[in-house]
């Protein structure tokens, strides 16, 4: 078996390469989606710190203008968070595919390594047929020489 290589083995080779760079695209795209996620909750968060304050401004009294500035801010925060959790849902739809894409390449790279797997078992049974037929061969030899 030292003697034959797998015929298919630069496909293998390639097969495990392409396997390694689906791997780094899907780390790449939790990691968009994990840092979308992270800007979106801090993105709420100063909503939230934003209306606690107006409505601590609203019990001290507040100007027109304020309000207006508040109620423009807010609508342009809101919407900003709008966009991010379509965006977020975009994201996550990437990291599916990502993932499957993952999956087929890993079942490609596997459904080969088994088929190697198999031709060298089959190898290392036709060596082990071909060793016993020669020893076999030596047996009869030897039988034969003593009679």
């Amino acid at each position: 078996m030292a003697g034959h290589e797998f015929r298919l083995e630069q496909v293998l080779k390639f097969r495990k390469e392409v396997e390694k760079m689906h791997q780094l695209e899907l780390a790449a795209a939790k990691q968009q989606h994990e840092t979308a996620r992270d800007r979106l909750r801090s993105e709420k968060a100063a909503l939230e710190a934003l209306e606690q304050e107006f409505a601590q401004r609203q019990l001290n009294g507040i100007e027109a203008k304020d309000l207006q500035l508040y109620g423009d801010f807010s609508r342009r925060k809101s919407q900003e968070i709008h966009g991010m959790r379509e965006s977020l849902v975009g994201l996550e739809k990437v990291v599916q595919e990502k993932r499957e894409a993952l999956l087929t390449a890993a079942k490609e790279k596997k459904a080969l390594e088994v088929f190697k797997e198999k031709k060298l078992r089959d190898l290392r049974m036709e060596q082990l047929c071909k060793e016993r037929a020669f020893l076999d061969e030596i047996a009869i030899q030897s039988r034969g020489g003593q009679k």
